[in-house]
């Protein structure tokens, strides 16, 4: 009974494994991983064997059933409930079973389907894990054949490519669809690689070398991501006993892998980009610390554009190989490599994906904020001119960086750049008065730096007659305020891209979602966009939009203490604007407004600031009760800090006085406030 029992139980088990659903599958897995610690199984590795196939292999050991009668499904089952066995008791890998085992693996490699092809790759690492360097030899031949086969492919497909876009999609498939096998092959290799650990240093040579640089160069991006996951795990090999006496072939071989590694860290596609940046942390960290510093003038410039590139994954794991290598040396390392990494931003700064673009421009930003000014110095002329090409950017993120970076470079190195000062104002006011928010907080933050870097009477007294007409400008504000102004009523147009449009052709691909193929560089391509971020796609400046980037500057200006006294009669043009409601965004602006009172307040000091504070009441109260989220819990914390400031009696007083209407509304919904 308990052998039929078992029996019935084996069956259930072979059943799910050959199941048309994976949930199924991962079941009898987990089955199969209880029943063998509790039951003899004699018999379950060749019943594996036979689930595979459908029959035993002959004597011969080839396979007699044909792959089209066997279900994809029940292969994927058998393979890695294979695993399964194999990881419980490798005392099963007798020279029958191993040599079963791989002949399966060598032959599913090539399935139709590719996730078969993954799990036969899958054991075939599970066995070089307790075979070792045999699994590899046996296969190598296979696999590099198979894999340069493959790459040889690359060239002949993109003109075949261009034939069958006069065909069909399914005949594109067809002859590209060797590429599946080269990446699934990859994958075998890397299986088999990370298996065999240090021991594979041995069998690093030109032939594996020479087939996975050519997998980095593919034009396919999967093939390239897996290129750099196989290239993860060979840099991650060195010997035991590796010093600069006795390097492994992975130090033998690293200004080869440092190349391939930096084009991969600058990839269009973020995901080749991680890969490329989980193999250069392998491939720095492996080596010892005095044998990692001839690599940094090719991988530091890239590894260090990362920790701001906007694809999270890439930015959070550049920035913990960072801090893995240099903990609180970084900027050191920095100063040391300067000769490489400052034309590297510059380049950068220039290239086609406005990613790249931006977080070249945060970089270079950090170059004026963290690293010492002796040594920057002589670079200076070159940054600001690659920053102020970046003004005229289609991506509005890129001009926001160019601008602080603009301003961090202003205050660190007020010399060098007073050249340039008759260049950057106008730069600076044009994104003062942008469409965005946060370019127009970040035009303020660079002309007030300007201001505090240059006293010159000249230069104070055009900021501030600028900002006294800018502030003025809302109230020739029309009535009717719209975001897109300038689009046209008329029906859009719609079509299919033809095959030979050049638009379509030969162009470079990038991440899907990416907006690069819109943002061109430095305004080159006039009527290009198509989003907000476009530069030539941008509307017209509201008046309101005026007056909102001057309040930014104003509290930037703040700042500067020996024109604080001539920054206060203008607090009177600040307060009529909040009376000025007869447009849609009015809102937007009053948000500002009570956003950045308490901080000017506080800056310019109680006692010079209290002729001021009632004219600003009126509209304090209106935000209070506003439905817009953002202008009411603005408003909320500026009653907060005048409480805080002035003291709840003084408020309450100065409140009663202005409006009881607004005294009964603040005493019964922000009683603490006003002391009650």
């Amino acid at each position: 009974y308990n052998e039929y029992k078992s029996y019935l139980r084996m069956h259930d088990i072979l059943a799910a494994l050959s199941s048309h659903t994976k949930l199924d599958r991962d079941r009898g897995l987990e089955k199969l991983k209880i029943y063998i610690k509790s039951n003899a199984w004699e018999e379950l590795p060749e019943l594996l064997l036979r689930l595979n196939c459908h029959v035993l292999p002959d004597e011969n050991g080839s396979v007699t059933a044909a792959e089209s009668s066997v279900p994809w499904e029940q292969i994927h089952g058998a393979l890695n409930a294979l695993c399964v066995l194999i990881h419980h008791d490798p005392g099963i890998l007798t020279e029958e079973f191993f040599t079963s085992c791989l002949g399966i693996c060598h032959e599913r490699l090539f399935h139709k389907e590719s996730r078969v092809r993954l799990a036969a790759g899958e054991l075939l690492g599970c066995m070089a894990q307790y075979k070792g360097i045999e699994v590899y030899n046996l296969s190598k031949d296979l696999l590099m054949v198979s894999i340069k086969n493959c790459l040889s492919r690359q060239e002949a497909a993109n003109d075949i490519i261009q034939e069958k876009l006069q065909t069909s999609s399914d005949s594109v498939f067809h002859d590209t669809a060797g590429w599946g096998n080269l990446e699934t092959n990859m994958k075998a290799l890397q299986n088999v690689i990370k298996a065999v650990a240090s021991d594979f240093d041995a069998c690093i040579d030109d032939v594996l070398l020479g087939v996975i640089f050519s997998a980095l160069e593919h034009t396919n991006r999967f093939v390239r991501e897996t290129g750099y996951q196989v290239c993860g795990v060979l840099v991650s090999i060195h010997p035991k006993d590796e010093l600069h006496s006795n390097k492994g072939q992975i130090w033998k071989h690293g200004k080869k892998f440092s190349s391939y590694l930096k084009i991969g860290l600058a990839d269009n596609w973020s995901q080749v980009r991680m890969s490329a940046c989980c193999a250069t942390r392998e491939f720095l960290l492996g080596l010892p610390p005095d044998g990692r510093e001839e690599y940094y003038g090719e991988l530091l410039p890239p590894l260090c554009l990362n920790r701001y590139y906007i694809a999270e994954g890439v930015r959070l794991h550049s920035q913990g190989t960072w801090r893995m290598l240099f903990q609180v040396s970084g900027v050191d390392a920095v100063e040391r490599n300067l000769e490489h990494i400052v034309p590297f931003y510059i380049e950068q700064a220039e290239a086609d994906n406005h990613a790249v673009r931006e977080a070249a421009c945060a970089c270079i930003a950090e170059l004026a904020s963290k690293v010492g000014t002796d040594s920057v110095k002589k670079y200076v002329p070159d940054l600001i001119g690659g920053l102020l090409a970046c003004f005229q950017d289609d991506s509005w993120p890129v001009r926001d960086s160019a601008c602080v970076a603009c301003g961090n470079f202003v205050s660190a190195f007020p010399v060098e750049c007073r050249q340039y000062v008759e260049q950057l104002m106008p730069l600076f006011y044009t994104n003062l008065e942008d469409n965005i928010p946060s370019v127009r907080q970040g035009a303020g933050v660079a002309i007030a730096a300007l201001v505090k870097a240059y006293s010159e009477d000249s230069i104070t007294k055009r900021v501030l007659e600028d900002l006294s007409s800018k502030l003025d400008a809302v109230e020739n504000q029309p009535d009717s305020s719209e975001q897109f102004s300038d689009l046209s009523k008329q029906p859009a147009q719609f079509g299919v891209a033809l095959p030979e449009d050049p638009r379509h052709t030969d162009q470079v691909m990038y991440s899907c979602g990416s907006l690069a193929p819109k943002m061109s560089r430095g305004g080159a391509a006039p009527g290009a966009g198509g989003c907000s971020a476009s530069h030539h796609f941008k509307r017209p400046t509201e008046a309101w939009e005026t007056t909102d980037g001057a309040i930014w500057l104003y509290l930037n200006l703040c700042d500067v203490q020996a024109i604080r006294p001539l920054l206060l009669p203008l607090l009177s043009k600040i307060s009529s604007a909040t009376l000025k409601r007869n447009y849609f965004h009015h809102k937007n602006l009053m948000e500002t407004i009570y956003k950045t009172l308490p901080i000017i307040f506080r800056t310019l000091t109680k006692t010079k600031i209290k002729p001021y504070i009632n004219a600003f009441l009126e509209g304090l109260h209106y935000g209070l009760k506003s439905e817009a989220h953002l202008l009411r819990a603005a408003s909320v914390e500026c009653l907060q800090s005048l409480s805080l400031l002035l003291g709840p009696n003084i408020l309450a007083g100065r409140i009663e006085m202005t409006s009881l209407t607004m005294y009964e509304y603040v005493k019964t919904s922000f009683p603490e406030t006003i002391g009650c």
